[in-house]
């Protein structure tokens, strides 16, 4: 009789110890990654904040003293080095068919300076009212079966109104990242590329103010 119950003990037991082992062999494997979520259009509108952001004025570095040149010895001649022959020239790549001076807004590989026209209060009251239909426009054509036709109005009535503000840059700006998903757009819209062209902003023109602008982040 007693070797019997020997028998249960023994067994209950070895199906504790089993249970313990299982759940630590459980509890080492690593948890399941969860599969990265598609983008939403909350998403892409919270992206596209960045083109409603001003770009920042150009800091002035402080005025440094004149310091007088300290003498410079005598030059020394030196000399000539020996002849090497002509390097190789090298045929240029082919690039993409513009117009000569044409520059457009993803030719900004880094922060840039370009020089804008100041704004009076009440134009710029306007134009922070239109920026955010094109802004919003340009979210809702991602979506399936939606088209740019309100951020092309946005952007068209910022072209006229303020050609030389930054703010006729960021419409630029969207303006060719959308021939850049559809070649259509470009022919759909009008967009030229002397639409596009960013040229006239990168040298200062009296009465500009320069800011520092960035590519679109992705």
């Amino acid at each position: 009789m007693n070797t019997i119950w020997l028998k249960i003990a023994a067994a209950a037991v070895a199906i504790v110890i089993a249970i313990i082992v299982v759940g630590r062999f459980r509890s080492d494997k690593p948890a399941p990654s969860e599969p990265e979520k598609p983008k939403t259009f909350y998403d892409m509108a919270d992206r596209d904040k960045q083109f409603n952001e001003p770009p920042k004025p150009v800091e002035e570095p402080p005025a440094q003293p004149v310091q007088e040149p300290a003498p410079q010895p005598a030059p020394q001649p030196e000399p000539q080095p020996a002849q090497q022959p002509p390097a190789p020239q090298t045929t240029p790549q082919p690039t993409m068919a513009r117009p000569a001076g044409v520059v457009f807004p993803s030719d900004l590989t880094g922060p840039t300076t370009l020089h804008f026209m100041p704004m009076s209060e009440e134009d710029d009251i306007a134009a922070q009212q239109i920026l955010p239909y094109a802004t919003a426009g340009r979210s809702i054509g991602r979506l399936p079966i939606m088209q740019y036709g309100l951020m092309m109005k946005a952007c068209q009535q910022i072209e006229e109104r303020w050609p030389d503000s930054w703010y006729a840059f960021r419409a630029k700006q969207m303006m060719e990242e959308i021939t850049q998903y559809q070649d259509r757009y470009a022919t759909m819209y009008k967009i030229t590329p002397q639409r596009l062209d960013i040229s006239r902003f990168m040298k200062p023109r009296r009465g500009t103010e320069p800011r520092t602008v960035e590519p679109i982040r992705r």
